[in-house]
C-alpha cells in the first residue's frame, strides 16, 4: 500500500501547483509495477485513483467541506477499477494502460457531461512532448505519457533507449505557425470584496470594482476591454443604473466591452459573455453551453442536499444552445466561459470558428487554492491543441495572455486588482487534430 500511496503522490505532483511534469511518468510507472506484483489489482487501482484525485482536487472542498470533495474524488476513483480488473484477467500491463486511457476519455464525458479535470495530459503542460496535442489532442498527450511510464517499468537499457528516442522524436514536431494581425486588448482583473461561495452576495460591488479599475488602468486606445466571468453579476436590463454605468464607461473610453454577465431569462439565470459596443449597446451575446454540475445546476438535487445543505442555495442556470463569436475590430474572437475549458467539443467548436479565444473565468469561488493554476495549465494546453492565442481573464487571478504554442506571455498575480494589456494574435490555421475532427 505504501507503493500505491507514493505512486499516486508522484502523479498528483505533476499537476499544478507543484507542476513537475515527469513525476506523472514516475507515478504511473510505479503504479503499473505494483499491479504486476499485486494480489489485489482491483483494490490497488481504486486506491491509486482515490489518492491521486483527492490530492489534485483538494481545492474543491475549501468552501463546501470535506464530504463533497471526497465524494468527487471517490467518483473519479471508480473509473480506475476496470484497470485493475483488466490486469487481473489478462496479466498484461499494456492492456491495463489502454484501459486507463479509455476510462480517462469516458470520465471526461460521463456522468453529467463528465469531469476531465485530472486527465493525465493536463499535468504535462511543461513537458517537451506538449506539441503532441496539436497532432492528436489531449488523448494523444495522455497516451504518450502512459506509454513512457509503461516502458519505464522494466528499466532496461533497451527500454531507456526507446524512451530517449520517443522524446527526441517530439522535438521534430513543428511549432504551431504564426498567423497575421492582432487585436489590442485591455484585460481587467477587478478583484472582489470577498471570496468563497458568497463572493457575489455583493454583486454590485463586484461590478463597481471592475468599472473603477477599468477607469484607473485604461490609459490608451484598445480594440476592446475584457472583464471576467461574473464581473457583472446582476442583469443590467433589470438595473438601469448598471446599464447607465456601462454606457458611460464605453462611451467615455470609446472602446467596446466584453463582460461576464449573469442575466435572467424567465426568472432563471444565464451565464453570459456579452459584448457591448462603444455606445453601450448589446452587440453579441454568448450563453454558456457547458454548465458546471453541482455549481450552476444541481443534478440529483435531493441527494445533493442531503450531502451538503449548501446545495439548496444553487439556483439552476439555463444553458445556451448556440455558438456566438464576438467581432473585435473585424476579427472573430470566441468566448469560453470557465468550466467549458475542459470540454473538448466546446473548445474545438469555438476554435474552429474563430481566430483567437477569450477565457472568462471566476476564481473567487475557489480563491487561494490550486484551482486557478490548474485551469491556467489546461488553458495553455488548449492553446497548443488548436493553435490559438488565448486571453484568460479572472476576477481575482491568474489572468494571462498565452500564445498559440502554450507560452505565457504575461500574467497577473492573484488576489489583487490588476490588469494586462497585450496584442491577441489572430490565427486561422488549423492543427492536424482539428482538421481530422472538425
Amino acid at each position: 500500500m505504501v507503493i500505491i500511496f507514493i505512486a499516486a503522490s508522484f502523479a498528483s505532483a505533476a499537476f499544478e501547483p507543484i507542476g513537475i511534469w515527469y513525476l506523472a511518468i514516475l507515478g504511473f510507472a510505479l503504479f503499473f509495477r505494483k499491479l504486476r506484483n499485486s494480489a489485489k489489482p482491483i483494490v490497488h487501482s481504486l486506491i491509486f485513483g482515490l489518492i491521486l484525485n483527492a490530492i489534485v482536487l483538494h481545492w474543491t472542498g475549501k468552501y463546501v467541506g470535506a464530504l463533497p470533495w471526497l465524494l468527487l474524488a471517490s467518483l473519479q476513483a471508480l473509473f480506475y477499477i476496470p484497470i485493475g480488473w483488466i490486469y487481473k484477467r489478462s496479466h498484461s500491463i499494456w492492456w491495463s494502460a489502454l484501459t486507463l486511457l479509455i476510462m480517462e476519455e469516458l470520465r471526461a464525458r460521463v456522468p453529467f457531461g463528465g469531469f476531465g479535470w485530472t486527465r493525465i495530459a493536463f499535468s504535462q503542460v511543461d513537458s517537451p512532448a506538449l506539441p503532441i496535442v496539436s497532432l492528436g489532442g489531449v488523448l494523444a498527450l495522455s497516451a504518450f505519457t502512459v506509454l513512457v511510464a509503461t516502458l519505464l517499468i522494466k528499466f532496461t537499457a533497451k527500454s531507456m533507449l526507446i524512451v530517449a528516442m520517443v522524446f527526441i522524436a517530439t522535438n521534430f514536431i513543428p511549432s504551431n505557425p504564426q498567423g497575421s494581425g492582432s487585436v489590442r486588448l485591455l484585460a481587467v482583473q477587478g478583484n472582489t470584496p470577498s471570496v468563497g461561495l458568497h463572493f457575489n452576495s455583493r454583486a454590485k460591488a463586484v461590478f463597481n470594482l471592475h468599472r473603477d479599475t477599468t477607469r484607473e488602468f485604461a490609459q490608451a486606445t484598445y480594440d476592446a476591454i475584457v472583464w471576467p466571468e461574473n464581473a457583472i453579476d446582476i442583469d443590467p436590463r433589470q438595473f438601469p443604473e448598471v446599464a447607465a454605468d456601462i454606457t458611460s464607461l464605453t462611451t467615455e473610453l470609446q472602446t467596446p466591452l466584453i463582460a461576464g454577465v449573469v442575466q435572467r431569462r424567465e426568472g432563471s439565470p444565464e451565464n453570459a459573455s456579452i459584448m457591448y459596443s462603444k455606445n453601450g449597446d448589446r452587440q453579441s451575446v454568448y450563453i454558456k453551453r457547458g454548465l458546471t454540475p453541482f455549481g450552476e445546476y444541481m443534478p440529483l438535487r435531493k441527494l445533493a442536499e442531503l450531502v451538503s445543505p449548501l446545495a439548496r442555495n444553487v439556483n439552476d442556470f439555463v444553458s445556451g444552445d448556440k455558438r456566438v463569436v464576438h467581432k473585435i475590430a473585424g476579427a472573430k474572437v470566441a468566448p469560453i466561459i470557465c468550466y467549458e475549458i475542459i470540454r473538448d467539443d466546446l473548445v474545438r467548436d469555438m476554435a474552429l470558428n474563430s481566430q483567437a479565444l477569450i477565457v472568462q473565468t471566476n476564481s473567487a469561488t475557489f480563491a487561494n487554492t490550486a484551482q486557478s493554476a490548474q485551469q491556467l495549465a489546461i488553458t495553455r494546453i488548449r492553446a497548443v491543441e488548436h493553435s490559438r492565442y488565448i486571453l484568460s481573464v479572472s476576477t481575482i487571478g491568474i489572468s494571462a495572455f498565452i500564445d498559440n504554442n502554450g507560452r505565457v506571455i504575461s500574467h497577473t498575480p492573484e488576489d489583487i486588482k490588476s490588469f494586462l494589456v497585450g496584442d491577441l494574435e489572430l490565427n486561422s490555421n488549423q492543427t492536424f487534430i482539428d482538421r481530422l475532427l472538425g
